[in-house]
């Protein structure tokens, strides 16, 4: 049996699914561009660059990986309680908040429903949004990258069953406001926010999910507690829909070792908010810096990265010059960032040296 004929017998969303623009490893960047830099700098994956607490690495040796995980997930479910405030029955954990992503959409979106994608945000949206079956109805933000309310109302339907709202927006680093919220909470849909940076800008709305129904909060232990490699979240939302998704999900969806070190995590969050807190700083500083580069508009953040926008120089040319030193950046395809490089917030010597390479191949003396 060829494949031809193997493509016949597939569902035609996935014979037309769009991939997602995943970030390549820094092997993969190396033999692709014949990069020959002794140092390399990552900074196009928003991770930790302090790495997760070390009581995590210690304790990897103790957890017991011969057997299968708790499906009900019921201590990393009561560390989140009291991290967060909310009732065990509010709580979901998952693989990675792109899980949750995934299973909103399966159970919410049939072919042929609308999903509004609030453009330019995170691309895992319209992506799984596709793979449902859905068409995706793109709304622009304005030039702030703040929400359009009457392009929303324009194009919001009956076919519209869930919004996904990122706050802070990545790549765009900006939070939405409480008016956003209650805004979209009065379409009548299920709202999603995805606080991925929650703990970058303080600021969140899982205060909120017990008080409507339609609210859901997801979160990432990636970004702030350094856990990105072992894929583990969690959702806030009410009671009935935690029930449903703990029905749906697959029962060993986290790994042990992941719901192990999420428990760990939880137990040192003070330690790990020193960290963030030194992100933060450390972003402030680089924004500030790069402030003072004619040819860049540094955009305000409230996540670990920076969105940049060049002026007229090519953004290929000066990516290809910052992957010959060592320096990887995230670019995107999106409409309206054509010209924009997102950077993540590393160690002050990591950000210095991004700073002095880009200089460089921006020919700043």
């Amino acid at each position: 049996m060829n494949y031809a004929d193997i493509e016949k017998l597939m569902n035609p969303i996935i014979k037309n699914f769009k991939v997602y623009d995943a970030m390549p490893s820094n092997e993969t960047l190396i033999q692709k561009y014949s990069i020959n830099s002794e140092k390399i700098v990552k900074l196009n994956g928003n991770e930790n660059p302090f790495g997760p607490a070390p009581e995590v690495i210690d304790n990897l040796i103790n957890i017991p990986i011969n057997t299968y995980p708790d499906p009900e997930l019921i201590r990393s479910r009561k560390s989140l309680s009291e991290y967060t405030g909310l009732n065990i029955e509010n709580i979901v954990v998952s693989s990675g908040s792109d899980e949750l992503i995934d299973l909103f959409f399966r159970i919410f979106v049939t072919p042929g429903d609308e999903v509004l994608d609030f453009t330019p945000t995170f691309g895992m949206y319209a992506v799984r949004a596709g793979l449902a079956g859905a068409k995706i109805v793109p709304v622009s933000r304005n030039i702030d990258f703040e929400l359009d309310y009457e392009s929303i109302k324009q194009k919001v339907s009956d076919k519209t069953k869930i919004i996904f709202l990122a706050s802070p927006n990545n790549p765009t680093g900006n939070e939405s406001t409480l008016e956003d919220i209650e805004f979209l909470l009065s379409l009548n849909k299920i709202l999603v926010v995805d606080e991925a940076y929650f703990e970058f800008s303080k600021s969140s709305y899982a205060n909120l999910v017990e008080k409507y129904n339609n609210l859901v909060v997801i979160r990432s232990m990636s970004k702030w507690a350094g856990l990105a490699g072992l894929r583990v979240g969690y959702g806030l939302m009410s009671k009935e829909l935690a029930k449903l998704l703990m029905g749906v999900k697959n029962p060993y969806n986290v790994s042990t070792v992941a719901e192990e070190s999420l428990i760990v995590s939880l137990k040192y969050v003070d330690k790990l908010m020193e960290k963030v807190d030194e992100i933060i700083v450390q972003r402030e500083k680089l924004s500030d810096a790069l402030d003072q580069i004619d040819q860049i508009k540094v955009y305000p953040s409230k996540a670990n990265f920076l969105l940049c926008k060049l002026a007229d120089n090519d953004i290929q040319t000066i990516n290809n010059a910052l992957l010959n030193e060592g320096v990887f950046v995230r670019l995107f395809a999106t409409k309206g960032l054509e010209k924009c490089f997102r950077v993540s917030i590393g160690s002050a010597e990591d950000n210095e040296y991004f700073y002095t390479k880009l200089q460089k191949v921006l020919k700043i003396q």
